[in-house]
């Protein structure tokens, strides 16, 4: 009995799950079809998020041994649905439209994505060597993972800016015009890079290296063992804030994909910083009875993010007056050296929330008039103070 559409559906969802629960459901496609056109499936999983497309197939291949077989089965039948559905998405003569499981059917706008990775998982039996990787040349690389090196990175690279800079280091190394010679496991490189600024200290363009020997065995193991990184995770967990924040009340606005995106954009150390500058904010002043709307801006990635403490017992219409213009104003008075902000306001134990986004464009000198005016109104930048705030991805003991 041929069981292979059993073990192919049990790969993906093992997949999906995984993707679902780390980069969210809302930028994850499933099975992904050509809606209008053959009908046929896409790829197993596709994640389209700004400007990053990531096309993703799955096999359930066990190996028993036979490395050939597994490299007809999995690597190249892989790489060829791969290079159809770039095909199809990238460069097909006409519209191509897909569904999200919980949307409407969408237009697929390939001109909106300028960064494309390809990726194979095979769930199958696990063992130790095999092609992390295949140069396409011109066709574009392909990233190849295994069930347990997909769960390593999903459990340490869990936003899509720290997963895609590790799929560029990785395809860096493992493009090089250099001898690669790896006698270690990928989770073991992938220790290598967490631990060492988000790259790897070779040296890929240098004309006097010829061979890159990497030899790692256990570097994955001590990791995951290492008091460092269970203070990392202890101090991460106020930046899961953010994601919930999104999830439950972002995501629910109108138009919030745009928040949203800007917000899911920031990596896992940076989402916690914004957190516990944004909850530091709040425990400054909520309960104290005063009346006074305090203000953080912080910068991350060119984007600017206005953090606003209001009082809960002003009016719902004075508060939406000043989340209104602040984002203009902070735009002005910074000079527009950041091309967009966002606000995230709130009150006493955060139980309301005021939300904002602002693409700055410049003002003309009546609306640098209008803006003085009311950061006269509201008595703001008469004695800012400069916070300076240092704190390692690996907190010391």
């Amino acid at each position: 009995m041929d069981n292979s559409n059993d073990k192919g559906n049990e790969g993906e969802a093992f997949v999906n799950e995984l993707a679902y629960n780390t980069y969210f459901k809302y930028w994850c496609y499933p099975n992904p079809r050509d809606i209008n056109g053959d009908g046929k499936e896409i790829c197993d999983l596709l994640i389209l998020f700004r400007d990053i497309a990531i096309i993703i197939s799955v096999k359930n291949h066990h190996y028993e041994g036979n490395y050939d077989r597994y490299k007809k089965k999995v690597i190249e039948k892989s790489t060829n649905q791969l290079n159809g559905a770039f095909r199809k998405l990238f460069k097909s003569d006409r519209e191509i439209y897909i569904q999200h499981p919980d949307r409407e059917p969408e237009l697929f706008k390939p001109e909106n994505y300028n960064q494309v990775f390809r990726i194979t998982i095979n769930v199958g039996e696990q063992f130790e060597y095999y092609s992390l990787g295949e140069n396409l040349n011109d066709k574009g690389f392909v990233s190849i993972f295994n069930k347990d090196t997909f769960k390593a990175i999903i459990y340490e690279l869990d936003t899509v800016k720290d997963l895609v800079e590790y799929l560029k280091e990785r395809e860096k190394l493992l493009s090089a015009d250099k001898i690669l010679t790896i006698n270690c496991q990928e989770k073991d490189i992938l220790a290598e890079f967490v631990t060492n600024a988000r790259s790897f200290p070779i040296d890929f363009a240098s004309n006097q290296i010829k061979e890159i020997e990497v030899n790692l065995n256990g570097a994955w193991d001590k990791y995951i063992a290492s008091k460092a990184l269970q203070r990392k995770k202890e101090a991460d967990k106020a930046s899961y804030f953010i994601d919930e924040l999104v999830k439950n009340d972002v995501l629910k606005l109108p138009n919030g994909e745009f928040l949203a995106k800007e917000l899911m954009n920031l990596s896992r150390f940076e989402r916690r910083m914004l957190a516990k500058s944004l909850f530091s904010l709040i425990a400054k002043y909520e309960n104290t009875g005063e009346e006074i709307f305090a203000r953080r801006y912080v910068s991350y990635n060119g984007i600017g993010h206005l953090l606003i403490y209001y009082p809960p017992n002003v009016p719902e219409k004075d508060v939406d007056e000043v989340v209104q213009i602040a984002l203009p104003i902070y735009a002005y008075k910074s000079g527009y050296k950041e091309s967009e902000l966002i606000l995230l306001a709130a009150t006493d134990n955060m139980k309301q929330w005021k939300f904002g986004f602002y693409t700055a464009e410049g003002t003309t000198e009546e609306g640098k008039r209008y803006l003085e005016k009311a950061i006269k109104h509201f008595g703001w930048f008469k004695n800012e103070q400069a916070i300076y705030y240092h704190e390692n991805e690996y907190p010391d003991e």
